[in-house]
């Protein structure tokens, strides 16, 4: 006898025709005339169609990041489902007017529409990460607008603001083109888990396409972040992290990346890729700045202590990781690897805090003397002219809360294609910035130095890698720090770059690190 299906959201049933679903069907679904919420449960994928569908609460969802009561019964017994697509179609000419006028739900903003048309067009053009030289040699850079993020963003909002559909249509199709080849969903997770999860799908599936790898090799996830940092509690958040399997035989290693500010995963991922193809494990969080970590404002910070808890809680659950997976691998090893704020007050001040006794987590302790590499670890601003000027704003009342977009400044590198390729991530991301986080992490920050400078700093070999005319982390910290810590190697670059992560010669530099940690010793 054929299965009798019923579907409900929020205990609401929903009529529509209900059937299991071929990962070959998946982009027929586009531009059938009906509309269509693609769902998961029990390892099996399902799909409710017809005409206007009540869908609200999975819009709401998309929207708000509420997740909705999903559940899918297969002959009378009822089971949880997860969200993977909704394709909601046009039903007569208002709903038709609607659409025109309104952004779809899930996707985000205009300009993050446009710029991941724009990622697309690169994917199936010359592949070199940059936009709008299709038809270019590869590698040429654009104009100064293109490493502005905010004048490229202005761009890209013009460009989506009036054929987000049309856009949206595109790489829907692409993202369920690929799904259908892979046999599997881009995801695990329930859309509506994620801030704006239709875009974070489709901006995944290009990902895993550049890299050649499939939604088994990347997993994702949240880990909840709570307890306190030396007495002071923080904010619990669901920290949201990115895993990458190696490519080829596993060394061991489970190398974990803690960004900077203004950064997310996506700025790591041709680091991710080189130390991959390495045999190396990765996982990447997302700070309480940006992306998809809950808990946190756009474009800023709570107190240098959040990134601490937050580091520590993702090192943590990244031990569990390794320990489960690697077991008795004679390779079996846990790296650190903080960048800008991620280094300074998130690694440096995760593992000060840690021996000291002065770190209390809500759940698995952090892992001791795991071995550390920092890229331009901020533990004090460069004195410049700009920065001087940003910190004086940055404590004007109000003035100092407010969210907005990315604007370049402080300038963080002199090379113009790793400041395109910035830009870019910066709109895909629609990342923020609040003036607060300026001086909001000083107090914290310097309290872990005082640590440090008395002798109570950590003991796990580190490798530190600075530019000498890094624009925003002053090097001179870096040094401090190598002299407070004799068993800290810094190597100072000849250059001008704060991020080193997407620089084509300078993100290699992590590989001499590790080389030089394999040999050390933990005392």
């Amino acid at each position: 006898m054929p299965s009798v299906f019923s579907f409900s959201l929020n205990d609401q049933p929903i009529k529509g025709q209900i059937r299991e679903l071929k990962p070959s069907e998946r982009p027929s679904l586009l531009k059938d005339g009906k509309d269509q919420l693609l769902v998961s449960a029990g390892g099996k994928d399902y799909v409710i169609e017809g005409e206007s569908l009540q869908l609200d609460a999975v819009k709401n969802g998309l929207k708000t990041g509420k997740v909705p009561k999903v559940q899918l019964s297969i002959n009378g017994i009822s089971q949880p489902a997860k969200v993977q697509h909704i394709n909601d179609e046009a039903q007569g000419l208002i709903e038709t007017i609607r659409q025109g006028l309104t952004a779809p739900e899930g996707w985000g903003k205009a300009s993050q529409i446009a710029a991941t048309l724009d990622e697309l067009a690169d994917l199936k053009g010359n592949r070199d990460g940059l936009w709008h030289n299709e038809k270019a040699a590869s590698g040429k850079i654009g104009g100064p607008l293109t490493r502005n993020p905010l004048a490229l963003k202005a761009r890209e909002h013009a460009v989506g603001k009036d054929l987000s559909r049309p856009i949206t249509d595109a790489l829907s199709r692409f993202r369920l083109e690929q799904e259908a080849k892979w046999g599997q969903p881009v995801t695990a997770l329930d859309l509506t888990q994620l801030k704006d999860g239709e875009l974070f799908a489709a901006q995944k599936a290009m990902a895993l396409t550049r890299m050649d790898r499939t939604p088994a090799d990347v997993t994702e996830g949240f880990v909840k972040a709570a307890g306190k940092v030396n007495g002071v509690s923080i904010e619990p958040r669901e920290v949201f992290w990115q895993r990458f399997k190696p490519v080829g035989e596993p060394s061991g290693k489970l190398i974990v990346m803690f960004p900077g500010f203004l950064q997310t995963s996506r700025n790591f991922y041709e680091q991710v890729t080189l130390l991959n193809k390495q045999g190396h494990d990765v996982m990447v969080m997302d700070q309480q700045w940006a992306g998809q970590t809950k808990g946190g404002k756009d474009g800023g910070v709570d107190r240098g202590y959040g990134i601490t808890r937050d580091v520590a809680a993702v090192a943590a659950y990244a031990q569990t990781q390794l320990d489960a997976d690697y077991g008795q691998h004679p390779g079996k090893e846990l790296v650190l690897m903080g960048t800008s704020l991620g280094g300074g007050p998130g690694v440096i001040g995760a593992l000060t805090m840690q021996q000291n006794q002065l770190l209390e987590l809500d759940g698995p302790p952090m892992p001791e003397n795991v071995k550390v590499v920092l890229q331009g670890p901020f533990l004090g601003d460069k004195d410049t002219f700009q920065n001087n000027a940003v910190n004086t704003a940055s404590r004007i009342p109000i003035l100092n809360q407010i969210p907005v977009p990315a604007t370049g400044l402080p300038v963080l590198t002199s090379d113009p294609k790793t400041a395109q390729k910035l830009a870019q991530g910066a709109v895909l991301d629609d990342i923020q910035a609040r003036l607060q986080v300026m001086t909001g992490v000083n107090q914290d920050t310097d309290e872990i130095k005082a640590l440090i400078a008395a002798g109570k700093g950590p003991k796990a070999p580190i490798e530190i890698i600075h530019s000498t005319g890094d624009p925003l982390a002053d090097p001179d910290q870096s040094r401090w720090l190598a002299r407070q810590l004799p068993q800290v190697h810094l190597n100072l670059l000849q250059s001008n770059n704060h991020v080193l992560e997407q620089h084509e010669q300078e993100q290699l530099e992590i590989f001499k690190a590790l080389e030089r940690l394999s040999s050390s010793k933990i005392n």
